[in-house]
């Protein structure tokens, strides 16, 4: 597992960073010196030995000394600061200058006058769930307002009413799906009592109720009901688990369907059901999916809910990890049933079970060991134990499997790895194992914070197990916690409560960290406010973050600024097609902006205005703005900015945020591939924004450029458009390494992350030699077909015209290549866990390619997880000589620039 994200250092201490050095003399003038520091120089030592150079020049030294001045570092033309006692190769845009042999420009600036004394939150919550009164306390006290649930023998039931508005709503749901003709419809509600991802009960189904049982008409509306019919699942109130939560799918079948579905058991439409979901649609398939709707059983007090309940119902399929979201909004029916009403208020106890439930727990591991001894001698145990702890986040444990690893638990807490096997071998339907967990989770050998993440997953609903997740995240840096804000904020929707370790964690960093961490949760969560499952969820903590930081002014520039570019983007695809480079400059014109304004794609930026004559219409689908904003903070830098609409970002940004992972960790094992991870942002549904790599051309472009789609099938387009731009020898050689990092980096990244529709329109050259990818619209092995026919049947894009730059197949360059790609193949595999893991968390996204764990059954068939390294290099170099063997890449290059 990794055991971190911050790049190796240097050893060789002769490392060095120059840097230029702006200031302004004793006129007036802005002027500037170079001055070259050691990596491992301190940022505060650079900074007190800068200004004692230029003191004669700026008398800063004097206005220091008697105003007791701090100065730092700004980056020129940007909020980003250099200051504290690191060392410099470990602010990221440093080591970003060094890497890519950029100039660092930075300006010195009295820390009074920058954004870091701006005030900071200081939180007044609780940092914890307060825990209820114990069960020997509630059993003794007299008059005590609240029962133990411990205390109860009944099992977990409810009571069907029905739903008082069906066929408004749900008449409109069959005609969308063709069915006009529904009188012979049957319809019956499906129960399921979930923990996390698994039930804890077996799912139960009411009683089928026919279009004639429909009450009303149509002046006060159809109701169907199932009059208080008890739903009762086989499990114990006194055995449910704080974090239970009830699924309800309602669910129609045609009539000529129903005499067999009528026959069929809970267990059996469970089946069905899951069918359903893994089809596009429900056309063809026997079950109709209307409504479904979700709701905890415990309040996050830990208070058993009661009485009458009222749900709406969403038009989705069943997903247990799902909240309901508010209970006033909803896209279906009401749904409306009653809980068990009790004298007092039922709650679950805090900690230990009382002696019968403790008694009846370790019969049942006594059982169940004494079943896997006759089984597995102990030797033969350990091995398998060895086993579980390599299981990648995809394997499933079997029932051996849990009984081995809670036998050696208490071994297992000095092995940070197997926590999440330890958790999953868990039978959370036993408060007493429940018990046991949480005292065992806080001797437990401390993960790593990025290795805490697997511990947010929807399966681990507990939520002392979560809070201590966020626990070992409180060590994260910000850079580090930027690096998975995308999959923090998707895994909100896993928490069972608003009041969770993780909001507050998110909340608490994100006002301390302005720049780093609160600009991409704000963006993150604006651009899911249109989920109206956790509009509510979100909402309110856009509200807290808004309400607290200083910088709210900034925020909601930010938004207006992004509102008035999408009705530019709007009316720019409304016209004709001739006109509509004069329709964005005339919308443009008309734009009121702020004097100064931060771009949502990069929070260091400061813009001021927009240069409107050198904006254009790009050529592509849903016609994106090609933008230029000038930098506020320095007149003569230029952002560059593509704005999109109408083109769903998700998949860009989670693939963009793998490619800077992977690079993150190439570098710390020595490679540099020289990955361009370039901006993107979501700023809402089907809008959003990307950075603009400057001074690079598509593969498309120089192709025909150099003798149209005919120059596809040759050796020589892209070596001579280099040519064009690197005549010195320096220049040449390093082009030539920069073309090998590159390509080396981009097949590996390409073909473990299976990224589809790759052409050389979606492949990009900069000047400088690196080769880098676009557009990341498919991925996980979705390639694009024709006709019934795969379009892509290379592993990743490697042609002649590449192996033609670096010198020809039997040169030693080619060889090279070779062999650094097998090494980051190699590097990424042995860190496969941490990308099935960001996968497994970002399956609530909605993102079509990403909706099941099957989906992810991709990267453990390419990662060659279990193989060694030498055979993993053997099968890497076979598909290297798949790809450039590979014809159907040049044809559909031809194809391409020929229909473009």
């Amino acid at each position: 597992m990794l055991k971190g994200l911050n790049p190796k250092q240097p050893n060789d201490k002769s490392g060095a960073v120059i840097m230029r050095i702006w200031y302004v003399d004793l006129a007036g003038c802005a002027t500037s010196t170079v001055h070259e520091f050691s990596f491992d120089t301190v940022a505060d030592y650079a900074i007190s030995y800068s200004i004692n150079q230029i003191a004669s020049f700026a008398n800063v030294k004097s206005r220091r000394q008697k105003n007791d001045t701090v100065f730092i570092f700004r980056v020129k033309g940007r909020n980003d600061f250099i200051y504290g006692s690191e060392h410099l190769i470990n602010f990221r845009f440093v080591r970003d200058c060094v890497s890519k042999r950029r100039e660092l420009n930075v300006e010195i600036e009295s820390k009074n006058a920058s954004l870091l004394l701006l005030p900071t939150f200081c939180p007044v919550y609780r940092s914890q769930t307060v825990p209820n009164q114990k069960h020997k306390d509630l059993c003794k006290r007299k008059g005590a307002s609240q029962i133990s649930i411990w205390s109860l023998s009944s099992n977990l039931s409810l009571k069907l009413i029905g739903s008082p508005d069906f066929l408004e709503r749900h008449g409109n749901t069959l005609k969308t799906e063709e069915i006009n003709d529904f009188g012979g419809f049957h319809f019956a509600i499906f129960c399921e009592a979930y923990y996390g991802t698994s039930l804890c009960a077996a799912p139960q189904v009411s009683s089928w109720k026919a279009m004639d049982d429909l009450v009303g008409d149509q002046a006060t509306g159809h109701a169907l009901f199932w009059n208080d019919e008890e739903i009762t699942f086989d499990i114990a109130l006194c055995n449910c688990p704080r974090e239970l939560k009830f699924g309800f799918t309602l669910i129609g079948v045609p009539a000529d369907k129903f005499s067999y579905m009528e026959k069929q058991d809970a267990e059996q439409l469970c089946t069905l059901l899951s069918e359903t979901t893994k089809k596009s649609g429900d056309q063809g398939t026997s079950v109709h999916v209307l409504g479904t709707a979700a709701v905890q059983l415990f309040d996050y007090m830990a208070h058993m809910k009661s009485g009458r309940i009222k749900l709406h119902l969403w038009d989705s399929c069943v997903n247990p990890v799902q909240s309901n979201g508010s209970v006033g909004v909803g896209t279906g029916s009401i749904l409306e049933f009653i809980l068990p009403s009790f004298e007092k208020t039922v709650v679950l106890p805090s900690g230990r079970p009382p002696k019968n439930m403790e008694i009846e727990a370790l019969a049942k591991k006594r059982h169940e060991e004494e079943e896997l001894n006759e089984r597995l001698n102990e030797i033969e145990q350990l091995r398998q134990l060895k086993r579980i702890i390599a299981y990648d986040p995809l394997c499933k444990m079997t029932t051996d499997d849990k009984t081995i690893v809670w036998k050696y638990k208490d071994v297992l807490v000095n092995r940070p790895q197997a926590m999440s096997k330890f958790l999953s071998s868990v039978d959370w339907t036993q408060p007493y194992d429940v018990y046991m967990v949480h005292i065992l989770i806080r001797r437990w050998c401390a993960l790593a914070p990025f290795d805490a993440l697997e511990l947010l997953d929807a399966k681990y609903a507990d939520t002392v197990v979560r809070e201590q997740a966020i626990r070992y995240m409180e060590g994260m840096t910000d850079y580090d916690l930027h690096g998975c804000i995308l999959q923090l904020v998707q895994v909100l929707k896993f928490e069972p409560y608003y009041y969770c370790a993780l909001s507050r964690f998110l909340l608490r960093r994100s006002l301390k960290s302005n720049h780093v961490v609160g600009h991409y949760v704000f963006w993150y969560l604006t651009a899911e406010v249109k989920n109206m499952r956790m509009r509510e969820f979100h909402g309110l903590l856009l509200e807290e973050f808004i309400k607290r930081t200083p910088l709210r002014r900034n925020y909601l520039r930010q938004v207006y600024v992004s509102r008035e570019l999408l009705g530019c983007a709007l009316e720019v695809q409304r016209a004709p097609k001739k006109d509509r480079i004069e329709c964005l400059k005339e919308a443009l014109s008309h734009l009121t902006l702020p004097h100064h304004f931060t771009l949502p794609l990069n929070p260091a930026v400061e813009c001021s205005s927009v240069e409107i004559n050198d904006c254009k219409v790009m050529d592509s689908k849903k016609f994106p703005l090609f933008l230029v904003f000038r930098n506020h903070l320095d007149a003569d830098d230029r952002s560059f900015v593509i704005f999109k609409s109408g083109d769903d970002l998700r998949q860009d940004l989670l693939t963009l945020q793998l490619l800077e992972l992977m690079d993150t960790i190439w570098k710390a094992n020595g490679l540099d591939l020289h990955i361009i991870p370039y901006g993107c942002i979501s700023t809402g549904e089907g809008v959003g924004m990307i950075e603009v790599v400057l001074n690079s051309d598509t593969l498309a472009s120089i192709t025909r450029k150099d003798g149209g789609a005919q120059a596809a099938f040759s050796e020589q387009p892209l070596l001579n458009w280099l040519r064009c731009y690197n005549k010195e020898r320096s220049d040449v050689e390093r082009c030539l390494w920069n073309f090998v990092f590159s390509v080396a980096g981009y097949t590996v990244a390409t073909y473990i992350l299976g990224i589809g529709d790759r052409h050389n329109d979606n492949i990009m050259l900069r000047k400088d030699g690196t080769l880098f990818h676009i557009d990341f619209g498919h991925f996980l092995g979705n390639f694009k077909t024709k006709f019934g026919f795969k379009r892509e049947t290379a592993p990743f894009i490697l042609t002649p015209m590449y192996v033609h730059v670096m010198g020809g197949l039997n040169k030693s360059i080619f060889r090279f290549f070779m062999d650094v790609a097998c090494e980051a193949y190699n590097v990424i595999r042995r860190c496969s866990n941490v990308f099935i893991m960001l996968f497994i968390l970002m399956l609530s996204t909605g993102i079509p390619e990403l909706s099941t764990k099957d989906d992810i059954e991709w990267l453990r068939t390419v990662l060659l997880i279990g193989r060694s390294d030498t055979e993993a290099s053997k099968h890497y170099k076979q598909l290297i000589n798949m790809a450039l063997n590979n014809k159907r890449t040049l044809i559909n290059d031809y194809i391409h620039i020929m229909v473009h």
